[in-house]
């Protein structure tokens, strides 16, 4: 067995491309940078709204769970020994 793979080698693994590639297919798309501190060490976090998400499905499911919690929560009855 082979483990001499590099990290591009491993990347392309996981998902078919390379971080170079996904940047460069996304450069266009808003992003937003958030800095952490773990440890002693600086972790830089940069996310990339690609917009793949269909907006009405993800509102749609949204309103259905909090509607569902809202009428469980009412029809909760309270446990009396």
């Amino acid at each position: 067995m082979n483990n001499n793979n590099t990290a591009a080698d491993r990347e392309k693994a996981v998902n078919g491309k390379t971080m170079q590639a996904m940047n460069e297919q996304y450069k266009n798309c808003k992003t937003e940078r958030r800095e952490y501190q773990v440890g002693k060490e600086r972790c830089v976090i940069v996310r990339h709204f690609c917009g793949d998400k269909d907006l009405s499905e993800v509102l749609y499911r949204n309103a259905f769970e909090r509607a569902f919690s809202e009428v469980m929560a009412m029809n909760r009855t309270p446990q009396t020994t």
